[in-house]
């Protein structure tokens, strides 16, 4: 199976035991495992239970035990771990967050059914564990890239850091050590074939330029950036993601937004945000958080104009009290002044979401 074909199947589905972190078997569903830490491109799409539907996810969005996530052919995104670790998902991508409970019926913590999947995960007090159609990865800190074709179940690992242990559907076994390419599964058997460490990372590069450079954006892998600076983010390449927007408006001594609205006011459905403008801003980034910190941020989004109305494709909200903040920005997407804060109390609404079909249609 040639490395062309790595990333070319596009569901990936991913059983993430995060037994490591505690978790027993009894955790609620809605338990958080982490964080969508960067979104490049328009579509990341979340569904936290089987007949809710999906819905359109956002960075600095939580991720919880049972949730399923999404990207269509144009997106591509990075999740940070409570257990220690990160997670790249490439486009046309289909993961699944399971609860501890469904891991220990399948005895792994997680599993890659096809489609393309990079961690760089911190040592564990247990060993994880990566299943896919071909056999099973056992890792316990390391950064990898692993590859599913999902009509064979072949199954390929790119090794860049740390030492994983393969075993193959008919128990062969061998060790891998960084610059290690292996290939097991399907009607074939076991290939390893080793290489420089750093012939791999630039083998990645050549091959798959936007999901490795988008990769190497975040300053979390040592794959190198490509020589075009185009090629560092695949979509959104000229403005800095909105995370690092937020958390460069704090402390800024430029002007901040005014007038916001709603202010305190009651609600019963997606609210429209208002606020006056400001001088040189070009577009606002707006933020919705269930805490005063804005830690736990419920959604977030950019607006070109001085209101933002919640799309229904968004997931509703549930009875509480949140807080909103809008930032402006100059063109290149950095902040001209610190967040203006208010706040909304709701009964709680729903939303409609998006058709699955809508999604499917993005992924052809």
């Amino acid at each position: 199976m040639k490395l062309d074909g790595l990333f070319s199947q596009t569901k990936i589905a991913i059983l993430a035991g995060f037994m490591a972190c505690g978790f027993s078997s009894t955790a609620l569903a809605q338990e958080r495992v982490g964080s969508v830490i960067d979104i490049d491109g328009p579509r990341l799409y979340t569904n936290r239970l089987k007949d809710q539907g999906w819905f359109q996810a956002y960075a600095g969005m939580n991720t919880f035990l049972s949730e399923r996530l999404r990207t269509d052919k144009q997106t591509q995104a990075v999740l940070r771990f409570l257990v220690g670790g990160l997670a790249g998902i490439g486009r046309n991508s289909h993961i699944q967050i399971i609860s501890p409970k469904e891991v220990e019926k399948v005895g792994s913590t997680m599993r890659i059914n096809a489609g393309t999947f990079w961690a760089k995960l911190e040592k564990q007090e247990r060993e994880f564990q990566i299943q896919t159609g071909g056999g099973v990865i056992g890792i316990e800190g390391t950064e990898l890239l692993v590859g599913v074709d999902e009509k064979t179940g072949v199954t390929e690992v790119l090794l860049f850091e740390g030492q994983v242990s393969v075993v193959d559907n008919k128990g062969n076994k061998k060790t891998l050590t960084p610059g290690d390419y292996a290939e097991f599964g399907g009607a074939k058997g076991m290939c390893v074939l080793s290489y420089p460490s750093a012939s791999l990372r630039t083998l990645i590069v050549e091959r798959y330029p936007k999901f490795s450079s988008f990769l190497a954006s975040q300053n979390i892998t040592s794959i190198p950036k490509p020589a075009s600076p185009t090629l560092v983010r695949g979509h959104n390449k000229s403005r800095p993601n909105l995370l690092t927007v937020r958390s460069e408006a704090v402390g800024s001594q430029g002007a901040a937004a005014s007038g916001l609205n709603p202010a305190g006011a009651s609600l019963t459905g997606p609210p429209t945000f208002r606020w006056n403008p400001v001088s040189g801003a070009e577009s606002y980034a707006i933020f919705v958080s269930n805490d005063e910190s804005g830690e736990d941020l419920a959604f977030s989004s950019r607006s070109d104009g001085t209101s933002f109305t919640m799309p229904e494709g968004a997931l509703g909200l549930e009875q509480g009290r949140y807080y909103w903040s809008v930032i402006p920005l100059n063109a290149d997407g950095k902040p001209l002044g610190p967040a203006a804060t208010s706040w909304f109390e709701t009964p709680g609404w729903s939303t409609p979401g998006v058709e699955l079909d809508d999604v499917a249609a993005n992924q052809e």
